[in-house]
């Protein structure tokens, strides 16, 4: 098979490249002779244009004539009408042989000649008593004969060229019938050659189709084994529908179970906080009754237990909102593109302040917790502008792809960027990579936010070049 692709590829390119040799050549010659033709109407478009300017003066001779002779009006305007069509096709020659010197210089002489012969008979026909006077009737108007040798000097010139075009046509037409005669000559050859390497070809073909037929009886007793195979697998198939089946029963019960856990931290949390409060009622009280006592490194540690405490109730706090997470309500209708408005409008102070560039196109309308997905983009754009180095200006860009079942997300920012190490890490619960001296939080946000996104069935992944920007993908379910 090898040797026919190469055989037949040779050949191939063999008889192509010839047709492609044969098409410029013909090309070529019937572009030169395309140019030829248009040089011989050139010719004759001058030759014609010379033929009606001589024509032309000669009218303008006549009615000139006529009107020193009879005084008639008609004549006068005759001549008039003469002298427009004149001019006009003297602009007309100068285009015409704008590209032959000699010619045009001749050009030159005959509108010189007919400026004087028009300037005297103007000068003859608008004096009032020109009739009367016979010293000026005796001096006859001769228009052509002053400009004749001209004329036929230019007829000469154009004959030659149209003599030198004809010949060159004539050329140019052997060439292309010689083109066409090797291109068939060619072809001819090419072909006959590719059909002298393909015929053994097409007989070893022949005896490979003998080959295939009884591989095929081969692959037709072998697919029977496969049918075989496929029941064997058929039943195999049927025992994993079982596992699935027993694996959901499992799922199910993994979901009670987290619903227990997610109502167990709800009521922890929230007992946790009365202590809190009881601590912190009696730090109050302390100071109020006791200012004298606090002096020094007294007030500084009531300074960090107030912190600590404050900073253990947000914990609680952020604990208690992520166990009430898909609590707030039924599955709807949500225009994601109104919500970024929303978040946008409610981070207005903030954007004008930092001069933040938040793009985003219209996003789709998705089912899920209103609450939640407000809280999903507000707490993934809080985190851009938050990680974004000092002296930059964050810049924040929100896409979107669609996909058969799920709608896939992008925020992408140009931010201080995350440590390939710390990818899966940013999602655990009170995960922070830095001091709270260098950004403040409580390391929940990005938990939160995996939470919501597995609450509508889909998942949620960073890819970060760290120092350049991070962006966050999540996939939500149609």
């Amino acid at each position: 098979m090898k040797r026919i692709r190469k055989v037949g590829l040779t050949s191939f390119i063999l008889l192509i490249s010839s047709l492609i040799f044969v098409i410029i050549l013909i090309g070529f010659s019937f572009i030169r002779n395309a140019s030829s033709a248009n040089d011989i109407a050139h010719t004759w478009e001058v030759k014609s244009n010379i033929r009606q300017m001589s024509a032309t003066i000669s009218k303008m001779e006549s009615f000139g004539l006529a009107y020193e002779s009879t005084g008639k009006i008609k004549f006068k305007q005759a001549f008039s009408d003469a002298q427009e069509e004149y001019d006009s096709l003297l602009l007309a020659m100068e285009e015409l042989v704008a590209d032959n010197n000699d010619q045009l210089e001749r050009i030159h002489r005959i509108s010189q000649l007919m400026e004087g012969n028009i300037r005297l008979f103007e000068q003859r026909i608008n004096s009032e008593h020109h009739l009367e006077n016979p010293q000026r009737r005796d001096i006859e108007l001769h228009f052509t004969a002053d400009i004749e040798q001209e004329l036929e000097e230019l007829i000469a010139v154009e004959n030659a060229l149209l003599k030198e075009r004809n010949q060159k046509l004539s050329i140019w037409k052997l060439i292309i019938v010689g083109a066409l005669i090797i291109a068939t000559l060619i072809v001819f050859l090419s072909l006959f050659n590719l059909i002298k390497k393909v015929k053994p070809l097409i007989e070893e073909l022949l005896a490979t189709q003998s080959e295939l037929e009884h591989t095929n009886r081969n692959m037709e007793q072998a697919l029977e084994e496969l049918k075989s195979l496929n029941r064997e697998k058929e039943i195999e198939i049927k025992a994993k529908e079982a596992a699935i089946s027993e694996a959901e029963k499992l799922n199910e019960s993994l979901i009670a179970k987290n619903q227990q856990l997610d109502h167990f931290a709800y009521v922890a949390s929230h007992d946790l906080q009365e202590p809190l409060r009881t601590v912190s009622n009696y730090i109050e009280i302390f100071q109020e009754d006791f200012p004298e006592r606090l002096e020094g490194e007294a007030t500084m540690y009531f300074q960090f237990i107030n912190k600590a405490v404050e900073r253990m109730r947000n914990l609680i706090s952020g604990l208690l909102s992520f166990s009430r997470l898909g609590t707030s309500g039924k599955m709807e209708s949500i225009d994601l593109t109104a919500t970024l408005q929303k978040i946008r409008d409610d981070l207005e102070t903030v954007i004008e302040e930092k001069e933040i560039i938040l793009e985003y196109e219209t996003l789709p309308t998705v089912t899920g917790y209103r609450i939640e997905l407000k809280q999903l983009f507000q707490n993934l754009i809080s985190n851009a502008i938050k990680f974004t180095a000092p002296n930059n200006k964050p810049h924040i860009v929100i896409s979107f792809e669609e996909t058969n079942n799920y709608y896939n997300f992008h925020i992408s920012d140009n931010g201080i960027g995350i440590p390939e190490k710390d990818f899966t890490k940013i999602f655990d619960m009170f995960s922070r990579l830095h001091s709270t001296k260098d950004y403040e939080g409580q390391g929940i946000g990005l938990a939160f936010c995996k939470k919501i996104v597995e609450l509508h069935l889909g998942n949620i992944w960073v890819s970060s070049k760290f120092g350049e920007g991070s962006t966050v993908h999540f996939t939500l379910k149609k």
